[in-house]
């Protein structure tokens, strides 16, 4: 996906209240050692909720609760990104068979072939169940998270359907078949022949085919997706081509139950009968159910909790780091009437990067289970994607540094105090365009509650941006919240700084890690409106560069700080109950393969 940013996954499980042999309940059988059936239970991270359900999502609803946990639970995307300790497309898991990819007077036509897929009332998964997706984005494309102005769908010439199971896509663009990948791995089949129309009691048709139908079709289903009491009933979510089919939902919670879906057509190796997906208040809440009565099946380590490993082993469970693909960060507003000035200054910007001490946090906070930003492309697990330039960090833990940048550009330095600005203007030597003498350097930090280690960091970013005399004013508030309010706003009442505790996952959508939603001027998910014509130009580069496009882009953003660089933290410490098989190894895109689970005696 072109993704949207918030993805603090830190998957937990509650479980039956009793022991997992009982969990996976007493119909279970053995079969060559496995049990036959039984329910797994997993749990989101505090704050993390399901609470959109159609396959379209809007860009402050795409977290990982409403994508891995739901969505891809019940609609699969056409291709697949990630899998067992991998990153890069995995036609395994796709819908589709490798796209024929050629070129023609700068277009780019990219010939798909599905696989026999399955909904689960029976009928097959079409070429216009792929188009049916496509139609509706075009109408709606403002609301889609993914949208990024001049990319998929307004970079698309043609739609043609060649046979029920075999299409072509024409892109206006000429670009290279790894980045083209970023753009098809967008599109998700959706059941034409059950949603195509415009109210609850009209008949299916073939309104897509039309603007204004399209739009109706779209309207209806969003008007549908708001009624979260209907999740489990409506009879549009039931049919699905996933390998799970949701059976119940508590829309005050989010806590969801699901039961494989029998006409599933992909791979399943496992044995597993139902899911349920809960969510805590807390680590602390989690932890305390992890270790009490054994009933998590898959359930997380908190990270402040991590020298706790040996009392979760005894417990039965395997306990194994889940790193992840992608970066973490704090947002600035550079929109903000009275921090956008400031955040537009790039000595500033270094000088916030130099007091933000990576290596520190994991070590302290994160307890050895991260892995530092230095740019927009993620360094572990190491890919082909990194250049050379983004492996050493440009801006390392340094106050006296970031203490002497402030100074020569004309500001007080007041350590434990509030640096002013004494020399105001536009020169070399001077705060700033827009900086205004007596200008100081307090700045407000909105930040996502519930998760100990974003509490540790913030605090020490108060500290140590305090001994620079840049003074942090923090503001607490669920993760749910922080992260909806990380879009563009331009009014003084404004938030300044946003950090929910993640950033960036590539995944899904992406096979090549191109962040222009994130740092393009008009990116979609730009929530601090950060804008370079340097950087526009190089994202433009992106889908026909190749690796050296790439290179040059993320070389650049690493130096230019549209975002403070924070450590990417593993997805989580995972516990899994021994008695859980085919969990191992983790996908570092996020993604989870339940299907493939089982309970064994």
């Amino acid at each position: 996906m072109a993704r949207k940013h918030a993805r603090a996954l830190a998957i937990a499980g509650l479980g039956c209240l009793l022991v997992l042999a009982a969990c996976s309940g007493g119909q279970s059988t053995s079969t060559g050692g496995r049990a036959k059936g039984g329910t797994a239970t997993i749990a989101l991270s505090p704050g993390d909720q399901f609470n959109w359900i159609f396959p379209m999502l809007s860009y402050e609803y795409a977290t990982g609760a409403n994508i891995e946990y739901s969505e891809y639970l019940m609609w699969r995307p056409l291709y697949w990104f990630g899998g067992p300790g991998t990153v890069g497309l995995d036609i395994k898991y796709s819908l589709a068979d490798p796209a024929t990819v050629t070129h023609s007077g700068g277009k780019t036509i990219a010939t798909i072939q599905l696989k026999p897929y399955r909904w689960s009332d029976g009928a097959p998964v079409t070429s216009r169940d792929v188009q049916f997706w496509f139609d509706l984005l075009k109408v709606s494309k403002e609301n889609w998270w993914g949208y990024v102005p001049g990319e998929i769908p307004d970079n698309v010439s043609e739609f043609k359907i060649l046979s029920p199971s075999k299409f072509v896509i024409t892109f206006t663009g000429d670009y290279s078949t790894t980045w083209l990948y970023n753009e098809l791995g967008q599109l998700i089949p959706i059941p034409q022949q059950a949603w195509d129309k415009e109210s609850a009691t009209g008949k299916i048709g073939n309104y897509d085919l039309t603007t204004a139908g399209a739009k109706a079709v779209y309207q209806y289903l969003a008007n549908q997706n708001k009624d979260l009491s209907t999740y489990a009933t409506n009879p549009l979510w039931q049919v699905v081509d996933g390998p799970w089919k949701l059976t119940s939902y508590a829309a005050s919670t989010g806590d969801a139950s699901y039961v494989r879906n029998t006409k599933y057509s992909g791979p399943a190796t496992g044995s597993l009968h139902g899911l349920r997906i809960i969510s805590y208040t807390s680590d602390a809440a989690e932890f305390d159910s992890l270790l009490s009565a054994g009933g998590i099946s898959y359930g997380y380590l908190p990270f402040n909790d991590a020298a706790e490993v040996s009392r979760v082993t005894s417990d039965g469970y395997k306990v194994q780091a889940w790193p992840a693909w992608g970066i973490t960060y704090v947002s600035m507003n550079f929109a903000s009437p009275q921090a956008g000035p400031i955040f537009k200054q790039l000595y500033i910007r270094q000088a916030m990067q130099h007091l933000i001490n990576q290596s520190g946090y994991i070590s302290a906070f994160l307890h050895g289970y991260g892995d530092p930003s230095y740019g927009p492309v993620p360094l572990e697990p190491s890919s082909k994607f990194v250049s050379p330039q983004q492996m050493d960090n440009p801006y390392p833990y340094a106050p006296k540094q970031a203490t002497a940048l402030l100074s020569a550009h004309g500001w007080k330095v007041v350590p434990s105090g509030t640096d002013v600005c004494t020399r105001p203007g536009s020169s070399a030597t001077e705060c700033g365009p827009g900086i205004a003498a007596g200008t100081k350097l307090s700045l407000s930090l909105e930040y996502s509650t519930g998760v100990q280690a974003v509490n540790e960091e913030v605090a020490a970013l108060e500290s140590t941006f305090s001994q620079a005399g840049i003074q942090l004013s923090l503001h607490g508030a669920p993760f749910s919240t922080v992260v909806a309010d990380d879009i563009p706003c331009t009014k003084s009442s404004c938030w300044q700084l946003n950090y929910y505790g993640q950033g960036w996952y590539f995944d899904p959508g992406y096979n090549d890690p191109d962040g222009s939603v994130l740092f393009a001027s008009k990116g979609v998910d730009n929530g601090g409106l950060y804008s370079s014509t340097t950087a526009n130009s190089l994202i433009n580069k992106l889908p026909s560069g190749g690796y050296p496009a790439l290179y040059s882009y993320e070389n650049y953003l690493a130096k230019q700080l549209p975002v403070l660089w924070m450590p990417q933290l593993d997805t989580q410490i995972s516990a899994v109950n021994s008695k859980l098989g085919g969990v191992f190894p983790q996908d570092p895109l996020g993604n989870i393969y339940p299907e493939n689970w089982y309970f064994v005696r």
